[in-house]
């Protein structure tokens, strides 16, 4: 059971469920009837979905995982291949079925992204850029599936939930290309081209600095406005986010090793979090 609860990665799976709980309370649909029991019944499948992506992703990367983090290796260890392809239909299975009840709208979404993460382990993952891009779209496909249920009273509450979803989708984006620098070892030893391998390490992290440049001026622009406004405590939320991604340039101007790439894209989830903490004030 201890390998099972590991292989599903608990705390980015938590970052998920809290996030869409945090937008379903801010933006809760009075006028729906029963709207807490179809909140759960939007919850669960993406959390599942995401937690059969990691799975299916572990399988597909075993040998790759034997050089880049061979403490962490799980399958044909803590669990089988085998048993962990039972648990990828399981995750599967259950989040299709829990997203019908919600509804067939949901389900076929779903079933896509499910695909999608599917095609990304065997096939697209050791594409440059495109597997990134897919993966901080779904990444932020699942922030979206919350416009099923809630209500935006004004046209502000649409633009902060839109604003939400694009925040989430240049984090984990920026996230997955500091990964694919972190893995380039075993990425190499086993055919993939990552970006990073494609064109270096300098070159993956000029196109970082880029796309956090973009990330920093969307939120300098959000804080500005917020305070003007009088929303002081999410302005000044957004501003130590701001903050947050030039210490993370710094950061990431200083890697050099793996575990220096490990502990930047470790920071981004600290980022990710402190933008779902500002949700409520937004």
């Amino acid at each position: 059971m201890k390998s099972k609860i590991h292989i599903v990665r608990p705390y980015n799976l938590l970052i998920i469920a809290a996030t869409m709980i945090v937008l379903l309370v801010k933006y809760r649909n009075e006028s729906l009837d029963n709207y807490w029991l179809k909140a759960v019944l939007l919850i669960i499948p993406a959390v599942l979905t995401a937690a059969a992506g990691y799975v299916v992703n572990d399988i597909y990367d075993v040998q790759t995982d034997k050089i880049n983090k061979p403490e962490k290796l799980l399958i044909d260890v803590s669990i089988s291949k085998s048993n962990a392809w039972k648990l990828y239909a399981l995750l599967n299975i259950t989040s299709i079925a829990v997203s019908y009840f919600f509804s067939q709208q949901y389900m076929v979404i779903n079933l896509s992204i499910i695909g999608i993460l599917y095609l990304y382990s065997i096939q697209l993952k050791g594409t440059p850029l495109i597997g990134n891009i897919i993966v901080a779209m779904c990444s932020a496909a699942v922030i979206a599936s919350c416009i099923l249920l809630v209500n935006f009273e004004v046209e502000a509450g649409f633009f902060n939930f839109s604003g939400y979803v694009v925040f989430a989708f240049f984090i984990s984006l920026i996230r997955e290309i500091v990964k694919d620098m972190q893995d380039m070892e075993g990425d190499k030893a086993s055919g993939l081209t990552t970006y990073p391998i494609l064109i270096g390490a300098k070159g993956a992290k000029i196109l970082v600095y880029l796309l956090c440049g973009i990330e920093i001026m969307l939120c300098g622009i959000y804080s500005f406005l917020a305070w003007g406004i009088d929303m002081y405590i999410s302005s000044v939320i957004m501003g130590l986010v701001t903050i947050a991604l030039f210490y993370f340039i710094n950061q990431l101007a200083r890697a050099k090793t793996k575990d220096d790439f490990g502990s930047a894209s470790h920071f981004l989830k600290f980022v990710m979090f402190a933008g779902v903490l500002n949700i409520p004030f937004c």
